[in-house]
């Protein structure tokens, strides 16, 4: 007999969501700490002028470098949940 699939609480958009969201935010945090490093250092990773625009611009990279890491990483969490729970089991 085929058991019915437990339905998630939260549908897979939501969970997508929080995975980019903590993606972000880890984003801003380790952007934000190098940031704080040696003004003769800082030139090596703004690659132009030390202004707040180029500040801004690095960290708001980062964030989303790591927001698309975090959601690809979440749906690939999500696929294999739900294979799993598919019937697949190892």
């Amino acid at each position: 007999m085929n058991r019915p699939k437990p339905k998630s609480h939260r549908p897979a958009i939501r969970q997508l969501l929080w995975h980019s969201l903590m993606g972000v935010a880890l984003g801003i945090v380790c952007a934000g700490l190098l940031l704080q490093i040696d003004t003769s250092h800082l030139q090596n990773l703004l690659g132009g002028p030390d202004t707040l625009l180029a500040r801004l611009r690095f960290l708001l990279t980062v964030a989303f470098l790591f927001g698309a890491g975090a959601t690809l990483t979440g749906a690939t969490f999500l696929a294999g949940e739900q294979a799993d729970a598919g019937g697949e089991r190892r």
